[in-house]
């Protein structure tokens, strides 16, 4: 790059801008990183140039080595690098710096820099295929302690702490390889630039001020002025050692929006997802509508779809080497119409015969398909969906009911209603005729929306990814209305308008209630006030009493429901949250981005479809113990209060008279023991989701052994609650999963259960007890549980074993009543 003409040189005000360096320099600071942006400056930009370069050469001659960062990220587009030509974009400073016959630019295809002064030889000696390890021009910064400045900059331009995430191994950013070319000065020459960069996936931004927030918190920052604008600096040492304390207890520190980025990260690496939509006809539009409806449920979640070609079912089912069979999804639809099945336009014109015949060879077909499957296979029943020119409802009614009829033995199989679905799509033809006579597609858009909402909903709940709890906002929500400007009184709910809307989403959520998904309140409100309207509105669906938590106050709105998660030991990816208000929304998504939040429309007149229409609150395979859910949470509740009544943890134990119950697997608790197994979360030492088939065959092999956990104490009856799955080889058992209901934790019964199973292993002339834990996103309350029980950790992480030759015992506060003698089963 040629000389540029010396330019013209104010004194006085190249004496402030050296003042004002100087000033954020310590005396023995021989090396200066400056980070500039003459934006922030309110000054004549005449004559600037020559005044800053002077200013930068009189600190030079004063043995204070210079460097301008002159970063390009022109390599990683073009894999071409040239010190001349390629230009940095980090400010007309580092422009007009590398114009001076002294500054000399590193040689790093990406991270450059200007430099001048005593320093530039070492500098220029750092290896140019590496960013900011071992040897970069970053680590020398760091050996000589650098003092990092910034003049007008923001210091989220602070390259230096990227040296400090590659140390950490952030989990938001991975290694990557740039190969090309590039010219220092001494002609082209190939470099293969490991760096390291952000996953684009997470969409994270980087937000530095924690860091530097810290700093000037610490005192490790020194300041200055010059024409309005900061000038700062900090020493390479105090950054580094801010950088490894903030990301060694937070890895995600240095993101904005740090919980939602790292949720998204842990659900991008998550298993996906997978539905089967099975039928004979052309499913193009159902699937593409199943994929869309996927995005808005799962949002960053990993799915996949699998759809048999046109006319290519029948052969997917039976071979064993089909897409279909290797695909394992976790819940499959059939799809057919009676039209489809029986091969007419017209089903009214189907005699019993053929209808028969029609329906036989339908089921057979999802009989095999359930022989190749223990997961959950759904079948969508037979409706009028267009209108028909012979009277189909009699047809329509014998085919589901000999559909019902053929299949009602397959536990693992179940027929879907279609009327409650056809209800949701708003109207208007559900079948489009062009599309049908044209390409062969069974049902138009507004139907295929509507199915394929029902199926993703059906398959969260399978998976366990549906709403236990909801938590709902009081004012404007439950209510029309303010109650503390307007009153008890002022508040409007009831048959008119717009308080009839308010109450329609009581109704919706009472539904739900009696389903068992929990309620619960969270509210800025005066607490006295809010509970009186409670309890005493004579409008009021919904009363104290139906729900299990309260959090009404001023607090924020996240801390109060993770608070009642906590509370309740709910997973907060089980907890949805209701509020009118899209700020109060935003704030949870962005504080608690585990939380289902759905939309609300501006009208309230919707705010109850809005809810019975989610996904999220689908309730599917009901059992008795969701219908005591809300007795059970506010059981839970007591619990809580009481232990806060003891100072040792062996009395509080022993105070709730806990009586656990070992029974083997029976066909009256299958059904709850395999859905425990799909919805446990928390503490699932495997998270092996065994379907019922399964924990059948783990129960009736001679090598295996599955129990059921019934748990009862003072405050709430016995309960299936937990699993304990066991194989065995000689005198060594394993125990291959242990899960318990969040509702059960902290009572004494995680550990306790382990001491019963080793003395009762004992006692049956076992040796060996073993045990893994497999980590997820949400198992950390189960990782301890065997070294709680006093398993020693084995050799491969997660694993630990106990020697059983010593005296083994269950704690003496918990009852343990043991069944699996007189099943004559093994422990």
């Amino acid at each position: 790059m040629a000389a540029a003409p010396p330019p013209a040189v104010h004194p006085s005000r190249r004496d402030e801008i050296h003042a004002a360096l100087r000033s954020v320099l310590g005396p023995t600071d021989r090396l200066l990183v400056l980070h500039s942006s003459l934006f922030a400056f309110r000054t004549d930009v005449r004559g600037l140039r020559g005044d800053l370069l002077a200013a930068l050469r009189a600190l030079v001659a004063e043995g204070v080595t210079v460097a301008l960062p002159a970063v390009t990220f022109e390599f990683c587009r073009t894999k071409e690098y040239h010190h001349r030509t390629s230009a940095p974009t980090t400010g007309v400073l580092v422009e007009w710096f590398l114009g001076l016959p002294e500054v000399r630019r590193t040689p790093h295809p990406v991270y450059s820099f200007a430099v001048a002064g005593p320093l530039t030889d070492e500098l220029m000696a750092c290896p140019p295929d590496t960013a900011f390890g071992a040897g970069t021009v970053f680590e020398v910064f760091e050996r000589h302690d650098a003092r990092i400045a910034t003049l007008g900059a923001s210091w989220n331009s602070c390259t230096q702490v990227h040296r400090y995430e590659e140390l950490a191994a952030v989990p938001y950013r991975h290694p990557m390889t740039v190969s090309g070319t590039a010219d220092f000065g001494a002609g082209p020459v190939p470099v293969d630039l490991e760096m390291i960069v952000r996953d684009t996936a997470l969409r994270s931004t980087l937000d530095f001020a924690p860091v530097f927030d810290r700093l000037r918190a610490d005192g490790a920052m020194t300041t200055g002025e010059l024409w309005g604008a900061a000038v700062e600096s900090v020493s390479t040492r105090d950054l580094a050692r801010v950088c490894d304390a903030l990301m060694g207890d937070d890895p995600w520190a240095l993101l904005r929006e740090a919980r939602v980025i790292e949720h998204r990260a842990r659900t991008l690496a998550a298993e996906p997802v997978r539905l089967a939509l099975l039928g004979s006809r052309n499913l193009e539009i159902l699937a593409a509508e199943t994929a869309a409806e996927a995005r808005r449920v799962l949002g960053d979640a990993p799915y996949a779809l699998h759809v048999p070609e046109y006319g290519t079912l029948g052969r997917e089912v039976h071979d064993p080497g089909s897409a279909l069979r290797g695909f394992d999804p976790h819940a499959s639809f059939f799809t057919d119409r009676l039209e489809d099945v029986l091969g007419v336009d017209e089903p009214g014109t189907a005699d019993g015969e053929r209808l028969g015949a029609a329906l036989e060879h339908y089921t057979d077909l999802v009989r095999a398909y359930a022989a190749t499957t223990d997961r959950p296979v759904f079948v969508v029943s037979f409706a009028e969906v267009q209108p028909y020119a012979v009277d189909a409802a009699p047809v329509v009614r014998e085919a589901g009911r000999l559909l019902r009829e053929a299949l009602a033995d397959l536990d693992h199989v179940h027929v879907v209603e279609p009327a409650a679905i056809i209800a949701r799509t708003g109207g208007g033809p559900l079948v489009d005729q062009r599309l049908w006579l044209v390409g062969r597609v069974p049902y138009g858009a507004a139907m295929s929306r509507a199915l394929a909402r029902r199926f993703w909903g059906l398959t969260l709940s399978v998976t366990g990814r549906t709403a236990r709890v909801v938590v709902t906002d009081l004012d404007n929500t439950l209510w029309h209305g303010i109650l503390g400007e307007d009153g008890l009184d002022g508040i409007q709910i009831g048959t008119d308008h717009p308080g009839n809307a308010h109450l329609r989403l009581q109704r919706a959520l009472k539904s739900l209630r009696a389903q068992g998904i929990a309620l619960a309140v969270c509210s800025k409100n005066d607490e006295d006030l809010a509970l009186r309207a409670l309890r005493e509105h004579p409008a009021m669906e919904l009363r104290e009493e139906d729900f299990v938590a309260t959090e009404i106050g001023w607090r924020p709105k996240a801390e109060a429901i993770a608070d009642i998660a906590e509370r309740l030991n709910v997973g907060l990816a089980n907890v949805l949250f209701l509020d009118d208000n899209p700020v109060e929304r935003a704030r949870v998504r962005e504080f608690l981005p585990q939380v289902v939040v759905p939309e609300l429309p501006e009208d309230p007149a919707g705010y109850a479809d809005a809810l019975l229409d989610s996904p999220f609150t689908t309730v599917f395979g009901v059992t008795d113990a969701d219908l005591r859910r809300t007795e059970q949470y506010r059981a839970r509740d007591r619990v809580e209060r009481r232990r806060r009544g003891f100072d040792r943890v062996e009395e509080f134990y022993a105070s709730l008279g806990t009586e656990l119950h070992v029974t083997p697997l029976t066909e009256g608790n299958a059904a709850r023991a395999a859905q425990l197994c799909a919805k446990t979360n928390q503490f699932n030492t495997t998270t092996l989701r065994h379907t019922r088939a399964e924990l059948r065959r783990l129960a009736d092999a001679p090598d295996s052994d599955v129990f059921v956990l019934a748990v009862a104490d003072r405050f709430s009856a016995s309960e299936d609650l937990g699993l304990l799955i066991l194989s065995h080889e000689g005198a060594h058992t394993t125990v291959d999963g242990y899960l318990l209901s969040c509702r059960v934790l902290g009572r004494g019964v995680e550990a306790g259960a382990l001491g019963w199973l080793a003395a009762a292993t004992t006692a049956r002339g076992g040796t060996r007890l073993s045990g893994r834990v497999t980590p997820t996103e949400r198992n950390a309350p189960c990782r301890t549980v065997f070294a709680d029980a006093g398993f020693a950790p084995g050799e491969a992480d997660g694993s630990w074993h106990l020697d059983l030759t010593g005296e083994h015992t269950a704690p003496p506060w918990l009852r343990v009543i043991d069944h699996t003698e007189a099943e004559n089963h093994r422990a």
